[in-house]
């Protein structure tokens, strides 16, 4: 049995609506921009809005349809192709608000005021949006950027949905340092990072804290959050005791009834062991119309 069942990758135009929307950064001032996807026909009631920042070294456009090149051809990320038009949201893809490697924000205090200031920035230029069903999804870094803004703004977000997430950024640097495929080491996506955050988790661990989302559990606990892991991921390893389940077991361990969930998108449907081919591409799995079609089922 296919634990990844093919997502066929649609080649015609998305007949979404599709706009480069330009504002101005509150964290420094800087012009920024982000893709906005939204329906074809004109609508005057106010619609849902879906944040949706990009994965690490890819770009929103790339975000959108699935990957980067030949990415498609695996079949089971199709990206936001088409959804806006379908369902009936906007989806804001912004181009990530990195301090010093590009498309590489990794949860950046500047990114993250960007998002959420982007719902202000898009009524200000004409989009009618319902400001009681905003919601955040991303995965990986995207996941990890999706997570801190429903932490960080629980009184703004109406859910969240994350996917393979970054959750314990000094945990993922020292992951990608010392990881079991010899590929991930010679990539030096470690260094990568500590040129991004400013330094080794050892020598700035205040800056790796403000973009873990493990440091806003109280903030997530208010948010509705779901969270697709798996525990043979190797781009985001030990995900059980350092990301998303861990993370899950922080918020509920505040509350019971804390409005988290999580699934084990590996274990509950496929083989127990896995070639090092398909646990590259559990990462990169993700199904974005089955967390739109959930994260529209809340509303604050």
């Amino acid at each position: 049995m296919s634990i990844l069942p093919p997502h066929p990758q649609t080649v015609a135009t998305d007949p979404s609506r599709l706009e480069e929307v330009r504002f101005c950064s509150p964290a420094d001032g800087s012009s920024r921009a982000a893709l906005v996807y939204s329906p074809a026909s004109e609508r005057k009631d106010p619609l849902p809005l879906v944040l949706a920042p990009h994965p690490i070294t890819w770009t929103a456009a790339q975000e959108h349809c699935g990957g980067w090149e030949g990415m498609q051809k695996w079949g089971y990320h199709r990206g936001w192709h088409g959804l806006a038009d379908q369902y009936s949201v906007i989806i804001a893809l912004p181009h990530g608000h990195h301090r010093r490697e590009e498309n590489c924000s990794l949860g950046a205090p500047e990114q993250i005021a960007d998002m959420i200031h982007l719902i202000d920035a898009l009524v200000e230029q004409g989009y009618q949006i319902d400001r009681r069903r905003v919601y955040s999804c991303g995965k990986s870094m995207g996941g990890q950027e999706a997570l801190l803004l429903a932490g960080k703004y629980p009184d703004r977000l109406a859910a969240c949905v994350a996917f393979n997430p970054i959750v314990n950024l000094a945990a993922w640097h020292d992951d990608l340092a010392r990881s079991e495929v010899m590929e991930i080491r010679e990539f030096e996506t470690d260094k990568l990072v500590a040129r991004e955050v400013g330094g080794l988790p050892a020598e700035v661990p205040d800056q790796y804290a403000e973009r873990s989302a493990n440091t806003f559990v109280q903030g997530l606990a208010k948010v509705p959050t779901l969270i697709f892991w798996s525990d043979e991921d190797l781009i985001v390893p030990r995900q059980i005791t350092h990301h998303s389940y861990r993370l899950y077991q922080k918020v509920k361990a505040l509350s019971s009834s804390n409005p988290i969930a999580e699934y084990n998108h590996t274990r509950a449907h496929g083989p127990l062991q896995l070639d090092e081919d398909l646990r590259w591409q559990l990462h990169e799995w993700c199904d974005y119309e089955l967390a739109l079609k959930w994260l529209l089922h809340h509303k604050r």
